[in-house]
């Protein structure tokens, strides 16, 4: 008698060479008879020997009915209108909501709940301060501190100016997202915003100026990009200021480079005029791309030693006046600079090329998609993520309320 002990009579090598044979040779059959052949059943993970267990492609569809329960054979009204409301109004949908979806012929459901949600998308849940879209905001504006926001006076200037201000940052990210507005004017607005509370609600209010507030000369700003708070935070005592480029390539376009992602080498790079060794083999391969990244951030100025006072300005001596002395040669460091495989001239420039890339669209589209799912976009759903970004930069002009309309209207959102 075979001792349980003894050794198997096909060894684990044999048998694993042995099985892709074996499984080609029943792939085709039905084993449990359940309408799924056996090859389908491995790769969706179900049982080829259990009738009760087959892929959920293969689990019969009838004619949709109303039920306590969602219909998971296609899309569910009264499950995307849940969602809706408790992502974008911040509360449950009240029962009469839930019965009038239900109510409506189904291939009208997904318009319904894309009409809540633009009704939600008026709410302070949503554009008011601490809703949804600011706290989007936070991981690109990053306020490490807490200050009081500043209140306009009578005389048009502020109550309790101060250094660290970045809702001037909070104000102009919103009003970029909401009403209609084109969203590339985040790294592109040559203009400011400022919140106002008008019967208890948000207003997002466009301005030329904000004083002793933002001093940033017209022509070179570059919205989020050339905020005080945005330099003051990123651009300080460093004569090349990687972290501020950095970080907009991750906040914006959602490319992180210390992730190695994103990377365009230019020949000849990094310089490296300001002698941080950054031409060493182990790091030459990610600074090729991050140095002529930084460039067009170099003569706009944070903060530094010989400038205290000053804060958030453009200054085209910045390298003579502050760093030529210590590092000598770094004046020679160009303005112009490289963006995607792109050459820029400019900060500005440099914005109106990160815009008009898909990676910005895609960077937009994933910010909104995180809300709404609450992951990023599996295998099966990125026909439907990339069928978005294509819509948002085209006939969507950019613009983020009808992609998100589009969005609810998906069978990857509203199928249960």
């Amino acid at each position: 008698m075979r001792s349980a002990f003894s050794e198997p009579s096909t060894s684990d090598e044999t048998f694993a060479a042995a099985l892709p044979e074996a499984l080609v040779a029943v792939e085709d059959r039905d084993s449990d008879e359940d309408g799924a052949p056996n090859g389908d059943e491995i790769t969706a993970g179900t049982s080829p020997g259990d009738a009760a267990s087959a892929p959920a492609s293969e689990t019969a569809c009838g004619a949709a009915e109303v039920s306590t329960t969602y219909d998971v054979c296609r899309y569910d009204g009264r499950y995307a209108l849940r969602k809706v409301t408790l992502e974008a109004c911040g509360r449950s949908p009240t029962p009469a909501e839930l019965a009038a979806v239900a109510d409506t012929p189904l291939e009208l459901q997904p318009d319904a709940v894309a009409d809540a949600l633009t009704t939600c998308m008026q709410s302070e849940f949503w554009r008011g301060r601490d809703g949804v879209v600011w706290n989007i905001a936070h991981a690109k504006i990053r306020p490490t501190i807490f200050v009081d926001e500043p209140e306009e006076n009578t005389d048009g200037r502020y109550t309790g100016e101060e250094d660290f201000d970045y809702f001037p940052d909070y104000a102009l990210f919103v009003y970029t997202q909401i009403d209609g507005h084109d969203s590339r004017d985040l790294l592109t607005a040559r203009y400011y915003v400022q919140r106002l509370i008008v019967d208890g609600r948000s207003v997002y209010k466009p301005v030329d100026e904000l004083p002793g507030r933002q001093k940033m000369p017209t022509e070179r700003r570059a919205g989020m990009l050339t905020t005080r708070w945005f330099l003051l935070f990123n651009n300080m005592f460093t004569a090349l200021p990687r972290t501020a480029a950095a970080q907009a390539y991750r906040a914006y376009l959602g490319l992180d480079i210390a992730l190695g992602e994103g990377l365009h080498p230019v020949p000849g790079e990094p310089a490296d005029y300001d002698y941080k060794g950054v031409a060493a083999p182990a790091c030459a391969g990610c600074h090729s791309t991050l140095d002529p990244l930084s460039y067009p951030f170099s003569r706009y100025d944070g903060v530094t030693v010989t400038n205290l006072d000053e804060k958030g300005r453009y200054l085209p001596t910045r390298l003579e006046d502050s760093y030529e002395a210590l590092l000598p040669g770094v004046s020679a460091m160009p303005e112009a600079g490289m963006l995607l495989g792109r050459p820029v001239s400019s900060l500005t420039e440099w914005a109106e090329a990160a815009t008009s890339s898909q990676e910005f669209a895609s960077s937009r589209v994933a910010d909104y998609w995180q809300v709404f799912f609450h992951a990023e976009p599996s295998g099966a759903e990125l026909a439907t993520f990339d069928a978005l970004v294509q819509a948002f930069r085209t006939e969507h002009a950019f613009a983020i309320e009808p992609m998100l309309r589009d969005l609810v209207r998906t069978e990857a959102f509203g199928a249960p």
